[in-house]
């Protein structure tokens, strides 16, 4: 073990030890074993990236991310998401973050700025894309995963500025008990963002988050990739050998 490595692993551990989220605003760090933590109004557009507006009707605000660095093996999870939004300015009638169904039983919404359409079997669930340093505006949009819901693969790698359902981070519909969703980001990716997606009457291009009461609380974790976790045992490995030699030395 090198002596950068040590120094990574020892920085790695205290970053863990402290175990706080950051609050997150429009932008937030993450570094691997570290947390960031996001509170998002109904009216975050995903499709609202780079000063680019995410609504073709009525205003929406602005999709905020954790940035990271670019590269292979970074999973994220979600280990806390609470909240939930209403589609049609009824705060009383929240549904939870894996969506709701006031109106029919699924989405099929038109993307926007480069970003790619999402199609699935509830409404305003909590979503997120990985997206990089450079604005997709202009450019063909990705292809849709398939549909988004509750239901869906419990490992998922996105690619680029495809939109992926999180809900409320766990397999199964609103399962607190159930497993954490975990996703892989492709390795240019520098960026995760959240937000939600709409439209009128939840079929058509990206629009009408003004009218959506509620909000979303979201605790986002960057995975240890399996080279620093294995470092990380080993540190732990050298303090117990270093301890039971000083035992021996004391003993004899």
């Amino acid at each position: 073990m090198t002596v950068q490595t040590t120094a990574q692993a020892l920085a790695l551990v205290a970053c863990i030890a402290a175990g706080t989220a950051t609050s997150a605003g429009a932008q937030t760090a993450i570094a691997p074993g570290g947390t960031a933590s996001f509170t998002l109004a109904g009216t975050v557009s995903l499709y609202q990236v780079f000063g680019h507006s995410g609504s073709v009707t009525g205003a929406a605000t602005d999709a905020p991310y954790v940035s990271f660095t670019a590269g292979s093996g970074k999973v994220f999870t979600f280990t806390s998401v609470t909240g939930g939004l209403n589609c049609c300015s009824n705060p009383g009638a929240l549904a939870t973050p894996e969506g709701g169904n006031w109106l029919g039983p699924a989405s099929n919404i038109t993307g926007l700025n480069g970003i790619s359409n999402a199609a699935g079997n509830t409404q305003l669930p909590l979503v997120a894309m990985f997206g990089s340093e450079t604005d997709p505006f202009g450019q063909p949009a990705p292809a849709a995963l398939p549909a988004w819901d509750a239901n869906n693969p419990q490992s998922q790698a996105p690619g680029l500025y495809q939109v992926f359902f999180v809900g409320d981070g766990r397999a199964g519909r609103d399962d607190a008990a159930g497993a954490l969703l975990t996703f892989t980001a492709p390795v240019q990716a520098t960026r995760l963002y959240l937000g939600f997606v709409d439209a009128y009457n939840f079929v058509g291009t990206s629009a009408y988050y003004f009218d959506n009461p509620g909000s979303v609380s979201a605790t986002v974790a960057l995975a240890v990739p399996e080279p620093q976790a294995a470092a990380l045992m080993g540190l732990g490995l050298l303090g117990v050998g270093i301890a039971a030699w000083r035992r021996g030395r004391h003993a004899g």
